[in-house]
């Protein structure tokens, strides 16, 4: 089986290719799909080249696939609220001129 062809799968028939291969259950989609490639691999033995430009690819699709998660799950738990400083304007002008006294003080002696 191929990545896009276990992508298709809902998680619980692909719990059930586990089980079926006694291999974990437990995890994310893209742990249970990289769980039934690598059993794959390791009955198929690939050559060891393409085995590691296969595994450079499905790393970063399984980042990109983490990220797009994480930005969905984000939109889902609602709008992210941005805290507001304390900090103001009036106080970032009041620290400067503190710290130019301090240093026009130090200056002189």
């Amino acid at each position: 089986m191929d990545r896009d062809s276990l992508n298709s799968m809902t998680v619980a028939k692909l719990k059930e290719l586990l089980a079926d291969l006694s291999l974990p259950v437990s995890g994310r989609k893209a742990e249970l799909i990289d769980r039934i490639i690598k059993n794959q691999e390791d009955i198929g033995g690939e050559d060891s080249d393409e085995k590691e430009e296969i595994d450079i690819s499905e790393s970063r699709q399984d980042t990109a696939a983490e990220a797009i998660e994480t930005v969905v799950s984000d939109i889902g738990d609602g709008p992210v609220t941005v805290e507001e400083s304390d900090v103001t304007l009036q106080t970032m002008i009041l620290i400067g001129a503190v710290i130019l006294a301090l240093g026009l003080v130090i200056f002189s002696l």
